[in-house]
């Protein structure tokens, strides 16, 4: 309980719903009062279903490859549209989904409509009528219900909103809170999920306040967090030390277990895509999570092993000791691969991420690969892959 206090955001979340409930038993009893809380139920049901269906009808337009409805209407966008898809997902998802929005609200209204001109005032005066013979204790119990949705509503209102900032800006201490508010994270898992969420691996938290620690300079060594990154481009600075001060040569030495393994996984595939693929199905697999490990980077780097050989070892590790087993296991095979650095997106915040990215010759193009999102979602070559990375940094390539 304590905690929740303490966290402004838990607060920013809390007090709305908490005002709403109130003023619904100090509020004096009427007949505009009755009619009015009545109207407002059906508003906020209407708006709750209207949002729920835009956004799904948004995913499934943006991104579903089973339905010919959603491909032939992906197919007729504008071109601006899908130039803009390609080039920021969230940007676009957010633009359809308030148009898509704007349309299933009028048609709401538009089959509502009947019931609001023949039924609803009918009911109201009605309801008014039953509520005034009651007593006053029952009448505000009854007001009280009927405020949950109106609440309901503000909170998942305002939840959008914070998700939306948390996703475009990465402020200092805020995405700490936001991680770490027990109330946003319900309401994500009860409402937003389902709804937001384009099989971004929610289960696996990426690490606020990680880090990533540089060479020394000016006598001092440089330690760089979670939105601090752009100071390494003013400074040209190459980040090449992780973790408890593993090298990157360190972390992505292999052994002859991992490259048989390696070797075995591709026998039979043909060019690097599909050696590649089968590389990642097998680490999404095979490495769980270490949530402990998470958990103690979060604090210290000092005293954690990682990279290619634990992670192999053990059959868990963290971001960047998914990415060093990728490594060596492309390298094994001669594939060209790169370590990638930058901002994951949990669900709630952003936070220091490490991903891949191979070489495929047969297309010419470099591919992105992010094993640990995949044990819970497509992330191999996935369209969606910029929704939950950015300010990807190649910090090496082999």
């Amino acid at each position: 309980m304590i905690n929740i206090l303490t966290n402004p955001v838990n607060l920013i979340l809390i007090l709305p719903v908490l005002v709403t409930l109130l003023s619904s038993l100090i509020t004096k009893y009427n007949r505009e009062r009755v009619i009015k809380s009545f109207y407002s139920i059906i508003n906020n049901i209407e708006l709750i279903t209207g949002l729920l269906i835009a956004l799904f009808l948004t995913k499934g337009i943006l991104f579903d490859n089973n339905y010919r409805l959603f491909i032939y209407i992906r197919n007729h966008m504008p071109e601006t549209v899908k130039a803009s898809l390609e080039a920021n997902n969230i940007y676009t998802y957010l633009c359809v989904a308030f148009i898509v929005l704007l349309i299933v609200v009028l048609i709401i209204k538009a089959v509502m409509y009947p019931l609001y001109k023949h039924v609803f005032g009918t009911m109201a005066q009605g309801i008014y009528k039953v509520m005034s013979s009651m007593s006053s204790v029952t009448r505000r119990i009854i007001a009280f219900v009927c405020s949950i949705p109106k609440a309901a509503v503000s909170l998942i209102c305002i939840s959008f909103v914070l998700y939306f900032f948390s996703y475009y800006f990465t402020v200092p201490g805020l995405s700490m809170w936001i991680d770490d508010s027990a109330v946003l994270r319900g309401v994500y898992k009860t409402a937003l999920k389902p709804v937001v969420e384009s099989d971004i691996a929610k289960k696996i938290p990426v690490i606020i306040n990680d880090r990533f620690v540089s060479p020394t300079m000016n006598g001092q060594e440089v330690e760089i967090a979670e939105n601090i990154r752009d100071t390494l481009d003013s400074y040209n600075i190459k980040v090449i030390q992780y973790f408890n001060g593993v090298t990157l040569d360190d972390a992505v030495k292999s052994n002859d277990e991992i490259d048989k393994l390696a070797l075995e996984l591709t026998k039979g595939k043909t060019g690097d895509y599909e050696k590649a693929k089968a590389i990642y199905k097998w680490i999404t697999k095979n490495i769980k999570y270490d949530y402990p490990k998470a958990k103690q980077i979060a604090v210290k780097t000092e005293g954690t092993k990682s990279g290619s050989i634990i992670c192999y070892e053990t059959r868990k590790g963290i971001c960047f000791d998914y990415s060093s087993l990728f490594i060596s296991m492309c390298r094994a095979n001669g594939i060209k691969v790169r370590l990638v650095t930058g901002l994951g997106y949990s669900g709630l915040a952003w936070g220091d991420h490490a991903w891949n990215q191979f070489y495929d010759n047969a297309q010419k193009k470099w591919v992105n690969v992010d094993c640990t999102f995949g044990v819970s979602g497509n992330y191999f070559d996935s369209a969606k892959f910029s929704l939950d990375h950015k300010g990807d940094r190649v910090q090496e390539e082999w």
